[in-house]
C-alpha cells in the first residue's frame, strides 16, 4: 500500500464515520463526534506534513492552498463541534457543514491531487507508507491531546 492508497483508505473510513453519525441514535452521536474530530485531525496532519509539501511541486495553480484553506475551515468546525457535542441543534448544524466541507474536499483530492502524486515515487514523500502509518499513530495521539469536548451541562 503507498501513502495516496493510505490517504484514500482514510477518506474512505470519514465517509464511513459521517455515515455511522447520521444513522446512530442520538445519545452516541457525541461519541461519534469526538472519532470524527479525531479522524479529521489525524487525515488533515498527515497531508499538511508530507503530501502538501510535495504536493505543490507537482499540482500547479491554486488548488493546494484552497486545500489548506478547507483544513482550516474544517478545524474550525470541529472547535464548534467539540463545544455543541451536548446541543443537539448545534451539533446537527455544525455536522451537516462540517461534512459538506470535507465531501468537497475529498472529491477534488481524488480527482485533481492524488493521480498526479500517484506518480511520484514514495522517497519524494519522505517517509514510506510504513513510516506514515508510524507518524500516524503519533499525531494521532497528538490529535487526541488537542481535542477538547465540552462536558454535558
Amino acid at each position: 500500500m503507498d501513502i495516496i492508497d493510505v490517504l484514500i483508505q482514510q477518506h474512505r473510513d470519514l465517509e464511513a464515520l459521517f455515515e455511522a453519525y447520521r444513522a446512530a441514535p442520538d445519545d452516541e452521536r457525541p461519541e461519534l463526534c469526538v472519532r470524527l474530530a479525531e479522524a479529521l485531525t489525524l487525515h488533515s496532519t498527515l497531508e499538511e506534513r508530507w503530501v502538501y509539501p510535495v504536493a505543490r511541486g507537482v499540482v500547479h495553480g491554486p488548488r493546494i492552498d484552497f486545500a489548506v484553506e478547507e483544513h482550516g475551515e474544517m478545524t474550525q468546525l470541529l472547535s464548534e463541534l467539540m463545544h455543541a457535542c451536548w446541543d443537539v441543534r448545534r451539533r446537527e448544524a455544525t455536522v451537516r457543514q462540517l461534512e459538506a466541507v470535507v465531501a468537497h474536499h475529498l472529491t477534488e483530492e481524488e480527482r485533481d491531487v492524488f493521480p498526479r502524486l500517484r506518480k511520484m515515487d514514495e522517497a519524494a514523500f519522505g517517509l514510506s507508507s510504513t513510516e506514515l502509518a508510524r507518524s500516524a499513530s503519533d499525531a494521532r495521539q497528538e490529535a487526541r491531546r488537542h481535542l477538547e469536548v465540552v462536558a454535558p451541562p
